[in-house]
């Protein structure tokens, strides 16, 4: 404490109260007394401004010329878990993701003042929550211009907002802090705060009532049409605008929907004079006029002469529901997802793989990239390819197999390079593969299909740069997922090569399951089943869905399906079952499955015998399908550390496969890969090896690692 009353007495009565460990996250937003000691009291730093120390506001000032990412542009791809120290890019990463940010909030109350100077965003949303979580849990309401974390918050938006900061860059950072802020409004309207300052932003003339509305449906995802934009556009609105929050909220809501309805050409070209703007052109006109607007109220309310006001006071005040259209900007609906991004992250291939080459290359003539539709909202799976801009393709094997047969491709010449000078063998050129999504129930953990097409459209995406033919059926049951899906297949132009069927894998056509899920977590979907852990309708959606047997589905034409990927969590004996004629006329060359998803659908032998003894039914019928296709069936085990990684292992029957559902030691990195022995499946069995992880000259089992 004598350090610090030092420095007060160099630097003066007005000297901030912040330096080294002694930061206002450690010392305001809980009791702390070792904190205070003469001039150092509670009152002076945490509810007088300054609050912020120098370094911080130096920080804010950067801000308009540096990233907002905090230096953490690159995605953090380990668990969304808490654990060890804490880093901004770690709490970047829950954020993103939604998850539980508690476990973050202790460890950033010990931060020096220097630690928080390198993040203003995570500050700010830190400071947002601590508000958030004191309005919603204290028994007595705060009084927020007495809350030091609100008072807080609302100095560093000042601060932005003075420098120049952009609230549509913020908005669009990744560290939602706007999704935080309308989080804060809803609690403070909730428990009945008040504002005491007078604003012609706090009330809503007659004539501005539709525009209210409008927005309110716009921020509650309810469709706007033309009719509705046009009543607002022709309210009595002469006059002095008496506040721009309106018309800034409308701008930034159009902007949102442009940039969520429309799709936005690669413009490369400059415009001509006289032609009108294109859409992008028109999105990033509309936002910056929404920006304009919204800069100038703010910035208005913070000069106002009137005590305990400010741009948060306002935005938390106001009947506009500003914070939630910023908040919409915050989860896009489109997002661009390139094919080398999958290739460097996922499968870390060397930078001389031929696809991997082409997928960096600016000179492509093909589309090296894919604009990817997601859920405008907070979801996992759509969080997750925000966050990362990586498919969330989860079976590596899949990945790896359409890696090996672009790089074939390229060699044989399919796409005009490589070896051009001899004839191409058509099969060379041709991929073929059925995704489905099956009806059992999965635990919370597992998702189930191709959801929105993750797997699918990256390798359509991939497989069209090197000139391969692909043919694709998707099976996807949920239908906003399938309606999304669809989308991203329409847009990119793969079309002739995707087709995506709203339906779930199973033994027979025609029956009907409901499938449930919690809200914001339709990527977890599962049939509704007595193990499901909740039947609050505030908590689950449900939803029907129609179920398809594989032997009907697929087209004459196609002669044989090179890979089937099975994401069922545990429907794959009703899948093969419901696929048992074309096994049995040796259409389908190769089958990957999750054995942790398969496992779902198992019971022991106890439960559920086989006519083998000492077998599992489900093992015995899931074996006996794939052999009626003329399979060899392996396990092969995808970790990259652990004993048995690399491992791929020939089963020998029904009670090997009962002996890795049984083994406590296995993991999501376990598959069950089948590959049929008939010669005319042989463009697959060249790639077989590859999606085990074997090079493809090598013998195919391999015990592994220890």
């Amino acid at each position: 404490m004598a350090r610090r009353l030092g420095f007060l007495l160099i630097l003066g009565a007005e000297a901030s109260c912040w330096s080294g460990d002694f930061s206002f996250a450690s010392c305001c937003l809980v009791s702390s007394a070792q904190c205070w000691d003469g001039a150092f009291t509670y009152e002076r730093c945490c509810l007088q401004r300054p609050l912020l120390s120098e370094p911080e506001a130096a920080s804010i000032r950067k801000m308009k010329q540096e990233a907002l990412d905090c230096g953490c542009s690159k995605p953090d791809l380990g668990p969304p878990t808490f654990g060890g120290a804490f880093t901004w890019c770690k709490f970047h990463q829950a954020i993103m993701l939604n998850q539980d940010l508690r476990p973050y909030y202790l460890p950033f109350l010990q931060m020096s003042t220097e630690a928080l100077a390198q993040c203003p965003l995570g500050v700010l949303q830190m400071a947002l929550l601590d508000a958030t979580l004191k309005v919603s849990n204290s028994q007595v309401m705060p009084e927020l211009t007495q809350t030091p974390s609100f008072l807080r918050a609302e100095e560093a938006l000042e601060l932005m907002l003075e420098s120049g900061v952009s609230l549509v860059d913020v908005a669009t950072s990744g560290w939602m802090v706007f999704n935080q802020m309308s989080a804060l409004r809803a609690a403070a309207q909730r428990r009945g705060a008040t504002f005491a300052f007078e604003s012609g932003c706090l009330t809503v003339p007659p004539g501005r009532a539709r525009m209210l509305q409008t927005l309110t449906e716009g921020v509650n995802f309810m469709p706007l049409g033309v009719a509705s934009l046009m009543r607002v556009l022709l309210d009595d609105t002469s006059g002095a605008e008496p506040c721009q929050l309106p018309s800034a909220g409308m701008f930034l809501l159009m902007a949102y929907s442009t940039l969520q309805q429309t799709v936005l050409p690669e413009e490369k070209e400059p415009r001509l004079p006289g032609v009108a703007p294109r859409p992008g052109e028109e999105a990033a006109m509309l936002l910056g006029a929404g920006e304009a607007r919204l800069r100038a109220a703010l910035l208005a309310e913070a000069k106002a002469a009137a005590p305990h006001s400010g741009p948060l006071a306002l935005l938390l005040a106001t009947p506009w529901p500003v914070a939630e259209v910023l908040d919409l900007l915050s989860y896009p609906g489109r997002v661009p997802v390139t094919v080398s991004g999958a290739l460097e992250e996922l499968l870390n291939l060397q930078k001389d793989h031929p696809l991997l080459e082409l997928a960096l290359s600016n000179a492509s003539p093909v589309p090296t990239s894919y604009a990817f539709r997601v859920n405008p909202y907070r979801e996992m799976v759509s969080d997750m390819v925000r966050y990362t801009r990586l498919p969330f393709c989860g079976l590596r094997p899949f990945l790896r197999m359409v890696a090996d047969v672009a790089k074939n491709a390229v060699a044989a010449g399919c796409g005009g390079t490589g070896a051009t000078a001899r004839e191409v063998a058509p099969e060379e050129c041709q991929f073929t593969f059925v995704e489905g999504g099956g009806k059992l129930p999965a635990p919370p953990d597992l998702g189930c299909g191709p959801h929105l097409g993750d797997c699918a459209l990256w390798a359509a995406t991939a497989l069209r740069l090197v000139g391969v033919q692909t043919r694709a059926i998707a099976f996807e049951p949920l239908p906003d997922a399938a309606a999304l899906f669809q989308q991203s297949v329409s847009e990119n132009g793969l079309s002739a090569y995707v087709a995506v069927r709203n339906a779930a894998l199973g033994e027979t056509s025609g029956a009907f399951t409901e499938l449930i899920h919690f809200r914001g977590h339709n990527g977890q979907a599962t049939v509704n089943g007595q193990d499901f852990p909740s039947q609050d309708r505030r908590e689950v959606v449900t939803v029907p869905a129609l179920e398809l047997a594989l032997d009907e589905q697929i087209p004459a034409a196609w002669p044989r399906i090179d890979a089937l990927k099975l994401s069922v969590n545990g429907a794959e004996r009703n899948t093969l079952a419901g696929a048992r004629r074309l096994l049995s006329k040796r259409r389908i060359c190769s089958v990957l499955m999750h054995a942790t998803k398969c496992k779902r659908g198992r019971r022991s032998p106890a439960e559920d015998p086989a006519p083998e003894p000492g077998v599992s039914k489900f093992a015995f019928e899931l074996m006996q399908f794939l052999h009626e296709g003329d399979m060899d069936v392996y396990e092969h085990n995808d970790a990259t550390e652990g004993p048995g990684r690399g491992r791929v292992r020939r089963l020998g029957g029904a009670k090997d496969m009962d002996a890795i559902f049984d083994d406590p030691a296995l993991t999501e990195q376990v598959y069950f890969l089948a590959l049929s022995k008939d010669q005319r499946c042989g463009r697959a069995r060249r790639h077989f090896h590859v999606a085990a992880g074997r090079p493809a000259e090598a013998p195919l089992e391999d015990a592994g690692q220890p």
